[in-house]
């Protein structure tokens, strides 16, 4: 090996213990204290840029969001709430800086609660605030449409300031989902398609929330007069098109229910009486 090289060699060996000094320094000085760790993970003399990764990354596996309080669509039982947490990454970083050699710290987790409780929709059980009810007819096959939309209607809950899309809530009119063809009126005429039949529930729920005054968004009437309800007060729905919206404009919760009774339908909106 020629003297250049040699030269290079140790050059190269110079600045690479020079490195290591120069990190040893930095590590000594604003690293975290020796055998330190953070709910049973090493993390000493580790520099705050690194420290901070590994905060963060060990943060995930704390975080979980709230889970509000809702209803059994099926039963109507109410299911509570859960509170949830998250970390405070900052405020974890200052213990993890400023604790003793040896100690093992813990995550400063931050408690998030739900926005609601089971108690409001307690209370949202007490009063019917708007009421409808309209007369069925048809085929089986159109009972059979009614009957699928109102049981997903039925035990909807709609929290204050919450907007309720039938076409949301009932979702797609497909043969999986249960529907049957039976008429519906396609552009003022008569033509066979699955779920015929669920505008007269949308419609009852439309008249239902007028009786409870609530803020309609959105209604559509048909292309001619239904028999279910009087001119004007129908409400045409098609999944994907035309939706009947409106908004919960109360201070507490609402809650949908519907059932038949003698050879009507109905729907409630029950909700707690406001002073």
């Amino acid at each position: 090996m020629d003297s250049r090289a040699l030269f290079l060699l140790a050059f190269f060996g110079s600045l690479t213990l020079l490195s290591s000094w120069v990190d040893k320094v930095e590590r000594d000085t604003f690293g975290v204290k020796a055998e330190v760790s953070l709910e049973g993970v090493e993390v000493e003399r580790l520099l705050p840029n690194e420290l901070e990764d590994v905060v963060r990354g060990i943060a995930l596996q704390y975080q979980k969001l709230p889970v509000e309080p809702r209803l059994d669509k099926q039963t109507g039982a109410i299911i509570g709430e859960e509170s949830g947490s998250t970390v405070d990454i900052e405020a974890t970083l200052v213990q993890l800086r400023s604790c003793s050699p040896g100690q093992n710290v813990e995550m400063v987790k931050v408690p998030l609660a739900p926005q609601h409780n089971s108690a409001e929709i307690q209370a949202a059980q007490k009063a019917i605030i708007g009421s409808y009810s309209t007369w069925f007819h048809g085929s089986p096959a159109r009972y059979q449409n009614i009957a699928t939309a109102m049981r997903d209607v039925n035990n909807t809950l709609v929290w204050p300031g919450q907007l309720f899309s039938f076409n949301e809530v009932v979702g797609p009119r497909t043969p999986e989902r249960g529907y049957l063809p039976a008429p519906v009126i396609l552009n003022g005429g008569l033509d066979v398609g699955y779920g015929g039949g669920v505008c007269q529930v949308s419609s009852t729920v439309y008249n239902a929330a007028l009786a409870a005054n609530l803020a309609v968004v959105e209604r559509h009437g048909h292309s001619k007069p239904v028999h279910y309800v009087p001119e004007g007060r129908d409400a045409a729905v098609d999944y994907g098109g035309v939706d009947m919206k409106f908004r919960n404009n109360r201070s507490t919760a609402i809650i949908i229910k519907s059932f038949f009774n003698n050879g009507r339908l109905y729907i409630e909106l029950r909700g707690a009486e406001q002073n």
